[in-house]
């Protein structure tokens, strides 16, 4: 009897067990919780014991994309580099005309790429600070004469031209009004169509011409004069000065307007050593493969490096001595007179590598002691 009664207490205490850790669940949600979770615990064992070929790999770092951002840049690191290397440079008096006949077809396109579609910009400010923010040299006077030197494709004689017909005092303006001039007879021909394209055949006039010598022009005829990135090409700049000087009027209100390249000063910032390096590097590799021509862009390199800074071209400017002529006779030369320019504003673009020289033709007298 005390073995019956002691069994009896044992089943007790297990059922008392199983409530207790239960609570007032039934006993089939126990049951179904517990094989849910087998089951759970089984797939996590069968997952670690997967075999490795059969997992998804682990995510890689794709380099082609940084390659690919890269890859302009190494290939014009490596085109400068062998244009430095295999290409003889080019003599300081090789942008004649017969350098930019080989280019003028790409000629414009080419400037775009190389500035960054900023030179129109830059070309617009040359014109306005020649004509005036609202015209004022045409209103000065009528029938007003501007000479456009080394006009290129025409760029700035058409600007020119829209100016004199949005400003002009007399009813419309005179033939001739805006005459550019240019030693390369295929840029002038690119530049004819434009013209032509722009409905401006009656105001501006392209001819052939050379800055150093414009003799088919008269003394004293022109109020204004512009030359947009082309004195760097000429080798005697004191005469192309001086020619100029001599056919601009000799009045307060004549203007000379001269827009060109420098190389930023090694005082000009981080955006100005930048500059450098696309001048010297970039401009030419970049302006080899686009144009096909790598003697040509070479040039372009060189003579921006070559050119004086801004003080000194200012410094040239003022301290010329233009041969004048005497007032009573046209043959003999003027003792004790020369002409030169007071630059009055050198306007500064595109983090220094870009200058707009305005100033005014003035005649000195020599003085001895």
């Amino acid at each position: 009897r005390d073995d019956r009664r002691h069994s009896h207490l044992r089943r007790h205490n297990k059922v008392s067990t199983v409530k207790t850790l239960v609570g007032n669940k039934p006993l089939s949600f126990v049951h179904t919780t517990t094989i849910m979770a087998s089951k759970s615990t089984a797939k996590s064992k069968a997952s670690s014991t997967k075999p490795s070929s059969q997992r998804s790999p682990p995510t890689k770092t794709n380099y082609t994309w940084y390659f690919l951002a890269f890859l302009p840049v190494i290939v014009l690191a490596i085109s400068s580099y062998l244009l430095k290397n295999t290409i003889s440079s080019p003599p300081s008096d090789f942008g004649s005309g017969s350098m930019f006949d080989q280019i003028a077809p790409r000629y414009d396109f080419i400037n775009r790429a190389l500035a960054l579609n900023l030179d129109m910009a830059w070309r617009r400010r040359l014109v306005k600070e020649v004509v005036g923010a609202n015209g004022e040299l045409f209103h000065q006077q009528p029938n007003v004469k501007i000479l456009d030197l080394a006009t290129g494709t025409a760029d700035v004689a058409i600007l020119l031209g829209k100016a004199a017909e949005k400003y002009a005092t007399t009813e419309s303006p005179s033939k001739d009004s805006v005459l550019g001039l240019d030693p390369s007879y295929n840029m002038l021909d690119v530049g004819k169509s434009k013209v032509q394209k722009e409905n401006l055949s009656s105001v501006v006039t392209l001819k052939l011409g050379d800055a150093r010598k414009l003799d088919s022009l008269q003394d004293n005829s022109f109020d204004a004069a512009t030359m947009s990135f082309g004195i760097r090409n000429v080798p005697e700049k004191h005469l192309a000065l001086c020619e100029i000087h001599r056919v601009l009027k000799n009045t307060e209100n004549s203007k000379l307007a001269i827009m060109e390249f420098s190389e930023p000063d090694e005082n000009s910032g981080i955006l100005g050593s930048l500059a450098r390096v696309f001048i010297r590097h970039i401009v030419p590799s970049l302006g080899a493969m686009l144009s096909g021509a790598p003697k040509e862009y070479m040039h372009l390199q060189k003579s921006i490096k070559d050119f004086p800074s801004p003080k000194d071209f200012v410094h040239l400017m003022e301290t010329l001595r233009c041969p004048i002529k005497s007032k009573s006779d046209k043959e003999e030369w003027e003792a004790g007179t020369f002409g030169s320019f007071r630059v009055k504003e050198v306007v500064n673009l595109n983090f220094g590598s870009v200058q707009i020289y305005v100033g005014n033709p003035i005649l000195k007298q020599l003085v001895t002691e």
